[in-house]
């Protein structure tokens, strides 16, 4: 029988079939159909031993052919006689290339390591959420004719029906819990399935998916917790779970993994994704988190990654498989492991070449009348204008010193595969920012989708020059980073250069934007620099706002040096601008945050420096409100959490930091934690505890959050410390710093300050009481 649907590309998956698909048409109906395909990898090995791979090839219980073919190698650019290995059964093929890899360990392959899903997509031009008309004949898929592309701007999403599967809701992480009581959710309405036995808890969650029967499933801590605690239960009880729509396929899972990132650990849950539904773990997605379904769904279209693999890939992995596809469609091998070794360089060469973006040090304190210019995606500029890849930068094909400082040579014959997939992302970005500011003047709903579309696109370009340099990056070398690098700090020089010729003041830069100031300049003046800026770098920059005012705060460590990443202002339009200080920090309480922000919303009338020091009492007033409740002891201790990261596993750490308490206690609790993993506590008074009787130094100086009680109370002293270091960050140009606070805010009246201390205020307890 022959079906025609006309709708969307859902989900694949590999089967014993080959590929498995699901598909939806435009009334939400769901079609399941099956297609033939044999992936294939290949080895460049000699004719002569290729009858060793032969012999084992004959060991697998299914076919696997070899055959001769020519591929081009992308370094070279030259074609290489290869051998094909060709698996009849897609789900056998990692199988296939890990045997191949530990027999062959001294041959390179190729095109080996791709996932089948992502290499069907590749050879046949699909993509997820591919909008058009396909046919079934028997259950197979035999034809389909797209009404949509990969690059489409225009396209729309399949009706979707979604569940919310979760525990429910509490300050405790369910990562920390014993006992879970699960809510499900749909249709407008919450059921919860607490209290019941095991047995009756799955009967229910079967229910509740048969009559939802979701295309999403939502869930928080769904890959960690959730679905392997229900699946290890169904499997314990004999109870079949429906949370598969496929009930022939099984679950694909993988483990979780701790890894080192620009010098920190990192921990990331394993995958448990579903065959005909996908499932959604807003705790295990970055990309869930910044941009929604919205920003997903535009990724996997691109990358042309399935939406639930997408959802819990890195960013380096959506831009690597753009990469991939770039490299099928030209005709490129796709090595398994990077393959180009660093070039040989003199010392001259490195101390050159070993550095970054130009960072300048800030002006301390305040200033008034500041604008701020950015450069539109500097580095993804760079790279798609100058041609920066790793298989153009130092090329075997050219010989010329287009670097910068470094006088590398870049590619004039071809363009590279960098350039090539981030253009149309520059692209692209770019027109979604200018729609979504056209559409939100009108009110137009629909500045929302491409907000997150192009929020979703700005972490490819935001991440594509660190993955450049990435040491086991496929398509990384080296080289190329320190041009994109070179070029960088040459086209910020330039723009100082431009600036100050005219007569503008500048007060600070950071790789790819810069502060200025002239006096009388408007906001046309600034435009008319950004033009002339923009006509000499071929980068283009513009206008991100002009400041009422801004504040440039000093270390931590010395009140004399500036820190460059740190800074807030009001623009002019009252619209606030921060960076670096304690409200936008993760690791700060929100306690500290809500005091720090509502002494920021003192600032908002202020229109220049002098406006600013005539609030700073209304400032010291709020933060005084503040620390009287926290040294009260009535703070609320959920508002007082602290969240951080471990760095090794509990037996591990051999000090006493907060940290190493945490991870111990909750270890001895049972609940275990692998490196990179969040704990969140509360800091209690070593002393003074309603765990201890005696008056004896306690032995836990911080209590993990969820075995946290509220008679424990919180350290009031080191909460204070902290509230007082958040209010110096604003007002230490006035001269207030932790000393003069801790006097002043409670306690002791502090010495006064020399009259010809700039910016500073004498004030009075009673001036702001």
């Amino acid at each position: 029988m022959f079906t025609r649907i006309i709708g969307w590309l859902f989900d694949v998956y590999p089967s014993g079939k080959g590929i498995t698909l699901w598909l939806i048409d435009r009334e939400g109906t769901k079609y399941c159909a099956s297609r033939p395909f044999v992936p294939s990898l290949y080895m460049h090995i000699a004719e002569n031993e290729e009858r060793h791979v032969a012999a084992l090839t004959k060991s697998f219980p299914f076919p696997v052919t070899l055959y001769r073919v020519v591929r081009r190698e992308i370094y070279s650019n030259q074609e290489w006689n290869m051998l094909s290995v060709n698996v009849s059964d897609t789900t056998q093929f990692k199988n296939v290339v890990w045997k191949l890899e530990r027999s062959f360990p001294h041959f390179v392959f190729f095109n080996s390591d791709i996932p089948v899903p992502q290499m069907f997509f590749y050879e046949t031009g699909l993509f997820p959420l591919a909008y058009g008309e396909y046919g079934i004949q028997n259950g197979i898929l035999t034809e389909w004719n797209l009404n949509d592309s990969y690059d489409s701007i225009t396209y729309t999403l399949p009706p979707l029906v979604t569940m919310k599967l979760n525990n429910r809701s509490d300050f405790i992480s369910p990562k920390f819990r014993k006992h879970y009581q699960l809510e499900v959710s749909y249709e407008g309405e919450s059921f919860s399935l607490e209290d019941e036995e095991p047995t009756n808890i799955l009967h229910s969650l079967n229910r509740h998916l048969q009559r939802c029967d979701p295309d999403i499933i939502h869930t928080q801590f769904g890959d960690a917790i959730l679905l392997p605690m229900l699946t290890s239960l169904s499997a314990e009880l004999k109870i079949p779970l429906q949370l598969n729509r496929d009930a022939t396929a099984g679950y694909f899972t993988t483990k979780e993994s701790s890894y080192f990132v620009y010098g920190k650990i990192a921990h990331k849950d394993g995958a448990f994704e579903l065959a005909g539904r996908w499932h959604l773990d807003v705790e295990n997605s970055f990309m869930m988190g910044e941009s929604g379904l919205d920003g997903i769904a535009e990724i996997a279209r691109l990358t042309q990654l399935p939406v639930q693999h997408q959802s819990r890939s890195t960013i380096g992995t959506a831009l690597s498989s753009m990469q991939l596809s770039w490299a099928y469609r030209n005709g490129y091998l796709v090595p398994a492991k990077k393959r180009e070794p660093e070039d040989f360089k003199s010392a001259a060469t490195l101390l050159l070449a070993d550095r970054g973006g130009l960072i300048f040090q800030p002006k301390l304190g305040f200033h008034e009348q500041i604008a701020e210019l950015d450069f539109v995606s500097m580095y993804p500029s760079i790279m798609v204008q100058h041609n920066v890849s790793p298989e153009t930068v130092n090329c075997r094909c050219c010989v010329n010193e287009t670097v910068p400082e470094l006088k590398y040579a870049i590619c004039t014959e071809r363009t590279g595969i960098v350039p090539s997939t981030l253009k149309p992302i520059v692209d692209r970005r770019s027109w979604y920012k200018k729609e979504k500011k056209r559409l939100k003047k009108l009110n137009d709903e629909r500045w929302h989708l491409y907000d997150h579309r192009q929020n979703a696109l700005k972490w490819i370009l935001v991440t594509c020059f660190g993955y450049l340099g990435y040491k086991n990056a496929r398509f990384g070398k080296i080289e190329a980073h320190e041009s994109v690098n070179a070029f960088s700090r040459e086209k910020i020089l330039q723009a100082k250069e431009i600036a100050e010729a005219q007569g503008f003041e500048f007060i600070h830069a950071i790789v790819d934007c810069m502060w200025l100031k002239k006096a009388g300049a408007t906001e046309r003046d600034y435009e008319q620099l950004c033009a002339e800026v923009t006509a000499t770098t071929k980068v283009e920059i513009s206008l991100e706002g002009i400041y009422k005012w801004i504040l440039f705060p000093s270390s931590k460590m010395d009140p004399n040096i500036p820190t460059a990443n740190k800074y807030v202002g009001y623009y002019s339009d009252d619209e606030i601008k921060i960076r670096g200080i304690e409200v936008r920090r993760r690791d700060t309480p929100v306690f500290i945050k809500r005091m720090q922000g509502e002494m920021l919303e003192v600032l908002k009338p202020a229109r220049d420096i002098n406006d600013v020091e005539e609030l700073v009492p209304a400032m010291l007033s709020k933060a005084k409100e503040f620390i009287e409740l926290l040294r009260s002891g009535k703070a609320n201790p959920l508002e007082l959490v602290i969240k951080r990261h471990i760095t090794q596993e509990a037996d591990d750490y051999k000090n006493r930091s907060a940290s190493a308490e945490v991870a111990k206690a909750l270890d001895e609790a049972g609940i275990k934690l692998a490196p990179g993993e969040a704990i969140e506590y509360i800091l209690v008074d070593a002393c003074l505890s309603g765990r201890q009787a005696t008056g004896k130094k306690k032995p836990q100086k911080a209590i993990p959050l969820s075995l946290y009680s509220f008679d424990e109370g919180y350290d009031i002293e080191k909460y204070t410390e902290m509230a007082l270091k958040a209010v110096e960050t604003l007002l230490l140009p006035f001269g207030w710093d932790v000393e003069k606070l801790r006097g002043c805010l409670y306690g002791f009246t502090p010495k006064k300050r020399k009259s010809s201390e700039r910016q500073s205020t004498q004030l009075e307890l009673g001036s702001f009481e």
